[in-house]
């Protein structure tokens, strides 16, 4: 059992997702305690500009990593849209592999770039702005520069991890993230502890970015090993097919970026920071939900990409129906645990934290819920090259917030509102139209598929097609 649990790609996840939680529940009291109050402030604003380093990214992680599946999987050519053209063979194509490898390093140089010019001048005039009330000027400076460099290099270095997991090798990228993980963690409250303050934050992530690029980028290349690189790089032919899912993903994720801001920004300024506090804590206890669940599914990602550049459905149904069953009952658990345990459990701490009343923590639910399925359904459309749901997305996005802002206003919901206008947009489209919509994609329907289960495997095509 223990040699099991040892080689799960999932339990890995999950100790990964668990360092995330204990860093936030070790570090914050000694930021508090370490920093001062204005100190604090600056440390929020360093803070919220790190947070754009994803955005920055705009999808080309995760097109990227698609890509790599596809070739793992065998692809022969690939297309800016739809599934690729399936090879004569299911063993993966080291040219292709070599090709994504050099566009990918390529690009993520341009990338870098723009952030350091972008978040550099966007970010100096942030901290400028009240740099004179932190505790020293020159250590905020320094905290600053640190952040800045931190921010970059690990957008530059962080596309290794996410190439080692489209090569299928999700234990190891698992693995290499937990131990930077907890190198960041020591290292940072050692930190704080002798006094560093603002600079070890910024200080232990350089650290630990710069060690997870060095693991990765090695086994990433031993898995490469004996099949030399092609003599011609075409970077600019694959940049031209990564580009057109990769702005689209990008544009859906800044509207999810902005909706999730927009929210926090409209409790603030109508309830304030107590309420802010209510509602901020219970999201992220459902978000924590979220991602304990999502590990089955995340796990299997580049098996699925493999499948698709296959198209070999009936493999890649047999693989998903457990994963499905398997996320849904765990967030149930999770979730039912935060609404039924969360609120008795803060009271017993001696805390005078809240969270939203019972009620309206089963709404949340019901929203985290739906958007974990319609998350599942949307993804695995874009591991077929396809993100059709793009635009009704943006635009569910763009009412969700009309609608939070007009139930704040014309409605006596309160914090009801930042729950029920994001739950009533999705409703109107998202969630019943695309998961069956993506199950007919796959040849199945969505009731056939989740209660009758996948039907029994069949050899792809590529395998049927050879003599």
């Amino acid at each position: 059992m223990f040699k099991r649990l040892h080689n799960s790609a999932v339990v890995w996840s999950w100790i990964f997702n668990g360092i995330r939680l204990i860093s936030g529940l070790v570090l914050l009291p000694l930021i508090v305690h370490a920093l001062s109050t204005a100190d604090l402030g600056m440390y929020y604003v360093l803070l919220s500009l790190v947070a754009l380093a994803p955005i920055i990214d705009f999808g080309f992680g995760p097109t990227m990593g698609r890509f790599v599946s596809y070739a793992v999987g065998g692809a022969e050519t690939l297309h800016a849209h739809g599934p690729p053209t399936p090879g004569k063979s299911e063993t993966p194509n080291y040219e292709l592999l070599w090709q994504l490898l050099h566009t990918t390093r390529t690009l993520y140089r341009y990338v870098a770039l723009g952030t350091l010019v972008v978040m550099g001048i966007w970010g100096t005039y942030l901290v400028e702005l009240r740099i004179g009330e932190t505790s020293s000027v020159l250590i905020t400076h320094l905290a600053w520069a640190v952040t800045l460099a931190s921010t970059v290099f690990d957008i530059y270095w962080n596309w290794w991890t996410t190439y080692l997991t489209g090569l299928n090798e999700v234990r190891a990228a698992a693995r290499i993230s937990v131990l930077a993980m907890s190198v960041k963690l020591v290292l940072a409250a050692a930190l704080l502890l002798s006094g560093a303050g603002l600079l070890s934050i910024p200080i232990a992530t350089l650290f630990s970015s710069a060690l997870q690029r060095g693991l990765a980028r090695r086994l990433c290349l031993a898995r490469l090993q004996g099949h030399p690189p092609p003599a011609a790089v075409e970077v600019s032919k694959y940049f031209r097919i990564l580009w057109p899912n990769a702005w689209r993903l990008g544009v859906q994720f800044v509207s999810g970026y902005l909706t999730v801001n927009a929210n926090t920004a409209i409790c603030l300024a109508a309830f304030g920071l107590v309420a802010n506090a209510r509602y901020g804590l219970s999201v992220q206890l459902m978000a924590i939900a979220t991602g304990m669940a999502n590990v089955w599914f995340s796990t299997k990602l580049p098996m699925i990409g493999q499948c698709q550049a296959r198209h070999d459905y009936a493999e890649l149904r047999r693989i998903l129906w457990p994963r499905v069953w398997l996320q849904t009952i765990t967030f149930l658990l999770l979730a039912s645990m935060v609404v039924l345990l969360g609120p008795a459990l803060l009271k017993g701490f001696g805390s005078h934290k809240q969270m939203l009343s019972r009620s309206w923590l089963v709404v949340l639910m019901l929203y985290t819920f739906l958007e974990m399925q319609f998350s599942i359904w949307g993804t695995l459309m874009a591991t077929g090259n396809r993100l059709t749901y793009l635009w009704p997305t943006v635009a569910t996005n763009i009412f969700s917030l009309i609608l939070s802002l007009a139930l704040v206003h014309f409605t006596p919901l309160g914090l009801g509102a930042l729950v029920l206008g994001p739950l009533l947009a999705g409703a109107v489209f998202n969630y019943w139209y695309w998961p069956p919509f993506a199950a007919r994609g796959i040849g199945t329907t969505l009731f056939r598929f989740l209660f009758l289960g996948p039907s029994p495997h069949r050899p792809s095509a590529a395998a049927a097609s050879k003599p």
